[in-house]
């Protein structure tokens, strides 16, 4: 017994109607709204086999709105298909669940404890973009398919919908999903809920958030297959539950106006602290580029909070950084002016009469001289940093053809490498 892998011990809530069961009858006045706006994605009735045709014949995403209507009243989506419902009222993250997912599943007549289960993965969302999954458990043996009308045992599985049978809703509880800057936890406007293809094969199969696969009845090809969507009930939601307003970001300290002077040159701007939240003592953000007026002429990307710019001409332009900063699922934007100076000759306003490079053009080693060598470095037609050393004789074999610059002592000087 002492051999036998933990995962075989693990059991979770079970069963309805039996002791320690976490469902939620339909009629259980925990709920104080449902699901007004379902959008549907069926996917095929077969995933080995997609020109079968596509699921959901009949079974429209008008079915998933309102309150659970049982057996019939479903939407239907097929192997990896997926519902995103929406709500009059943002569901918010109080003590308990928040919201359960109804299906149509149904007891094995045989044993209490096997149920005909067609299993999903819930998402949420605060913007409808951004959607975080649930972590999902299943301890449903894979040696063997599930057959397409085969039963598991709900004490196996968590935080999957379809957990119960018909009227019975699986809760979720949104303390359980990991925070993101992203996700507004007291702001939820979507719940999306994606069918899990129970195929055990490699290739098809879909696995839970501890990298098990996850098996459950298939195939089913037919037009009622994969997940039966019934309802989504609220539990909170800010109408009922208004608790304290989230205060969104904003900008606390601006980025003054980028100056390029040199050619090539990288500019790194630090984000951190540009941006702030009152209701995040933590400071937990998220900083995206979301657009660039003049990609011709600088680069702009982000290296965690670390705006990194580089120009790529010496010719002189203008250019508008837009950043974006989300903070629990709110969000700010703000600019960053960028000016690029003319740069004479692609070397600046220092002239080069006093640093020697020879040979140039050069192709295995080049010979740097100067009266003030310090440390020699060589940047790309781009402006980005190929090489740094001490050394006088420099080895650039490994260097692709094309032109660099070289710079001792804020002194640039070309170079062609061929």
């Amino acid at each position: 017994m002492a051999m036998v892998p933990m995962a075989m011990w693990a059991q979770f809530a079970p069963a309805q109607d039996q002791p320690g069961t976490t469902a939620m009858h339909a009629d259980s006045s925990a709920f104080v709204a449902w699901a007004t706006g379902c959008v549907a994605e069926p996917g095929p009735m077969n995933i080995t086999n997609p020109s079968a045709g596509v699921a959901g014949a009949g079974w429209p995403a008008s079915n998933a709105i309102g309150s659970p209507q049982g057996t019939m009243g479903v939407t239907c989506l097929g192997d990896g298909g997926q519902a995103t419902l929406t709500f009059a009222s943002p569901i918010c993250n109080r003590e308990g669940p928040d919201f359960a997912v109804f299906e149509n599943g149904f007891a094995n007549a045989g044993n209490p404890d096997l149920w005909f289960l067609e299993l999903g993965f819930v998402e949420v969302s605060s913007d409808g973009e951004n959607f975080f999954r649930f972590p999902a458990i299943s301890m449903v043996q894979t040696e063997t398919q599930v057959d397409g009308f085969g039963c598991i045992n709900p004490a196996q599985i968590h935080n999957l919908a379809s957990k119960y049978g018909a009227m019975y809703g699986t809760p979720f509880e949104l303390d359980e999903v990991p925070d993101d800057p992203l996700l507004d936890k007291n702001s939820i406007t979507h719940v999306r809920i994606v069918d899990v293809v129970g195929c055990i094969q490699n290739g098809y199969c879909t696995y839970d958030s501890q990298g098990n696969i996850v098996n459950d009845p298939w195939p089913t090809p037919f037009a009622s297959c994969g997940m039966d969507l019934d309802a989504v009930g609220v539990i909170h939601d800010l109408e009922h539950f208004p608790g304290q307003t989230d205060e969104p970001p904003y900008v606390a300290n601006p980025v003054d106006d980028v100056v390029f002077d040199e050619f090539p040159q990288t500019i790194e701007i630090n984000l951190d602290g540009v941006v702030t939240d009152p209701d995040d003592p933590d400071e937990n953000i998220a900083y995206r580029i979301s657009s660039n007026t003049n990609t011709d002429e600088l680069t702009a990307s982000l290296d965690g909070k670390v705006l990194v710019l580089t120009r790529l001409s010496r010719e002189e332009g203008e250019a508008i950084i837009t950043i974006r900063a989300t903070s629990n699922g709110k969000s700010v934007s703000f600019d960053i002016n960028v000016r690029m100076n003319y740069v004479i000759d692609g070397m600046g306003e220092n002239v080069i009469v006093d640093l020697a490079i020879y040979p140039n053009p050069a192709h295995d080693f080049v010979t740097v001289g100067t009266p003030h060598t310090s440390s020699v470095q060589i940047f790309n037609a781009v402006g980005q940093l190929v090489l740094t050393t001490e050394e006088n004789v420099i080895n650039v074999s490994e260097l692709p053809q094309g032109i660099y610059f070289v710079r001792v002592d804020n002194i640039t000087k070309r170079l062609i490498i061929k």
